[in-house]
């Protein structure tokens, strides 16, 4: 597997995990939210594909449902939430890949803004670190 590949597939993981994730720590709205994030990897500047996901109020009332689990068997740990912020450490492995990092995101009722800083650690044991910056709003009601 090419770490560019690889590097791709968990920057759309972590994308679309990222949406459900920041509603347990604020009173964000359900509804239809779209996610941009912007990757840094090796020297590159990597612009993703603008995403979107529904919030249900299930999702944001539920605890844990609602956390990031970023592809591949991921672990959070340090979970510290208030009503205008999130951090979280993620440890996950996929395929021959294993990363972990760190969260930091600010919540704004209709939109929220972060940054994941990554290391992933190939078969070989070498390193590469990922930043994204991430940036999300509400843009309106979920499909029926």
């Amino acid at each position: 597997m090419t770490t560019r590949y690889t590097l791709s597939a968990c920057i759309i993981l972590v994308a679309v995990g990222a949406l459900p994730a920041l509603a347990v720590a604020a009173p964000i709205q359900p509804g239809l939210w779209e996610l941009a994030m912007t990757v840094t990897a090796d020297g590159k500047v990597d612009t993703v594909p603008a995403g979107r996901a529904c919030l249900t109020p299930q999702d944001i009332e539920h605890p844990t449902r609602a956390l990031p689990r970023p592809g591949g068997a991921c672990t959070l740990s340090n979970v510290q939430r208030t009503a205008d912020r999130a951090t979280y450490d993620l440890t996950c492995a996929e395929n021959q890949v294993n990363s972990r990092g760190r969260a930091d995101i600010t919540l704004g009722g209709d939109r929220y803004d972060g940054k994941v800083e990554m290391m992933l650690i190939g078969k070989s044991g070498g390193g590469m670190p990922v930043a994204m910056a991430i940036s999300a709003r509400r843009v309106g009601d979920c499909p029926p």
